[in-house]
């Protein structure tokens, strides 16, 4: 694992170092998992896991569909919605139902391969699949510790990491039950709707990026809506998993 690590977080922070912004080297660094996973020898999981489970892509996504409506409906009490119009906002809103699957081949399958295909697995062995969720939640949320101004607008201060990582522990359960239903692919899918869906809260709240600490996908009401979704999802597909890998 020494091996995952070193690859995992040297070359994903180099890349965010890079240009901490910038979509393109955001995108290798989503990479950078996937290639600590090779280092490691590591090749796909076993098809017992996923044996005759056909990829349902709107299974995969639905939890993501679900926790952003419980963002914007959360926030309709307190604050108006402001759209913006303007082109890119059509264009996104139209190809938004099928973002998800672009992102996965752009990026987030090579996170998945590392997080969930070799990551998740190799704690779980030891751990079972949910306290392995609860700490590979932690680790990718301080792999992406040079973004974190990239989602709130805070440069390296402490309190933005830590508060990082708090959804990125809740996705991680999304994130598994994906993966021990549709593995790798599944968790991919669902990883680009996040990515893809979320900032659709701040096309309807502009108004709130200033805040994003603690409105939208990864403030404190990001957590707070995360944790009935995580808690619905785990109950639906993680129960009737064994508690350890094969």
């Amino acid at each position: 694992m020494r091996r995952f690590i070193a690859v995992t977080f040297g070359l994903g922070w180099a890349f965010q170092f890079a240009h901490p912004t910038s979509y393109f080297w955001l995108a290798a660094a989503m990479w950078a998992p996937a290639l600590g996973a090779l280092a490691e020898g590591f090749r796909p999981p076993p098809p017992a896991l996923t044996a005759g489970r056909r990829i349902s892509y709107w299974k995969s996504v639905w939890p993501i569909a679900l926790w952003v409506t419980l963002l914007v409906a959360s926030t309709l009490p307190f604050q108006p919605v402001q759209p913006q119009a303007a082109p890119s906002h059509l264009m996104y809103l139209l190809t938004a139902p099928f973002m998800p699957a672009v992102v996965a081949f752009i990026g987030a399958f090579g996170e998945e391969y590392g997080w969930r295909g070799y990551l998740l697995p190799a704690l779980a062995q030891r751990l079972g699949y949910f306290k392995a969720s609860l700490m590979v939640g932690v680790v990718w949320g301080f792999w992406h510790t040079p973004a974190i101004g990239y989602e709130y607008g805070w440069f390296w201060r402490v309190e933005g990491v830590l508060l990082f990582v708090l959804p990125t522990i809740l996705l991680s359960l999304l994130h598994t039950a994906a993966y021990l239903q549709y593995g790798v692919w599944g968790a991919a899918l669902l990883h680009g709707a996040v990515n893809s869906w979320a900032p659709t809260y701040f096309l309807l709240y502009p108004q709130l990026l200033d805040e994003r600490w603690l409105w939208g996908p990864v403030g404190l009401q990001g957590v707070a809506t995360l944790i009935p979704v995580a808690w619905i999802v785990w109950k639906m597909y993680a129960r009737s998993v064994d508690k350890t890998p094969p």
